[in-house]
This record gives structure tokens, C-alpha cells and sequence, in this order.
């Protein structure tokens, strides 16, 4: 099987992006669920009123957990099929692929 090693670079920019998005909205969601509580905290509202926000909250919180998920089911069967091509040894930035690759990362590894 042959891979475009810049369409491989591409899909791992991507997928870092994605990553990076998804978690910045996980951090969001939970920052927003202690906010709510915190501007409870200085009012009146009552539990049972303040329920259905959090369970809203809740729930977005999960759905983005189990699209995590998804994204990393994804990259790995992304990764198995870049290990079945000409490109399997090389360095693309992809999230996790920190073990030697046979490809020099730095000019300061090659002088060493």
C-alpha cells in the first residue's frame, strides 16, 4: 500500500488539531458545570431548577468523553494502516509516536 507523505502529514496535523479541540472543550464543559455551581452557591436557585442544567452539562461532558473515545479507535486504525505501508518508518508527528522511527527528528541528533 502506498501513502502520500504529505497527505500522511496532513492527517496527523489533523488529528493532533483534533485532539487538542476536543480536550480544550472537555476542560470547557467541566469548567463550566463548577461555574454554574459556584454561581449557585451565591443565589437562590433551587435544586430542583438547577437540575436539569447539570444534567445537560453532564451529558455533554459524556458525549464528548465517548467521541474521545471514538477519535482514539480512529487514530489507531489509522496508525495500523501507516504500519502496512511504504511510510510505516516514518515520523509524522502523530500523538504517541515517540519511539525511534528511524528518522532523524533534529539536526542536534544528527551531529551527535
Amino acid at each position: 500500500m502506498r501513502l502520500s507523505d504529505a497527505g500522511g502529514r496532513a492527517v496527523a496535523a489533523d488529528i493532533t488539531c483534533m485532539f487538542k479541540s476536543v480536550d480544550t472543550a472537555l476542560f470547557d464543559v467541566a469548567r463550566l458545570a463548577a461555574t454554574i455551581m459556584e454561581a449557585n452557591a451565591a443565589s437562590s436557585v433551587l435544586p430542583a431548577r438547577l437540575q436539569g442544567a447539570l444534567d445537560s452539562t453532564a451529558a455533554s461532558f459524556s458525549k464528548l468523553v465517548e467521541s474521545r473515545k471514538d477519535m482514539v479507535q480512529m487514530h489507531r486504525k489509522l496508525a495500523v494502516i501507516k504500519g502496512e505501508s511504504q511510510q510505516r518508518e516514518t515520523d509524522w508527528g502523530c500523538l504517541g509516536d515517540d519511539r525511534p522511527s528511524g528518522v532523524l527528528k533534529t539536526v542536534e541528533i544528527a551531529r551527535a
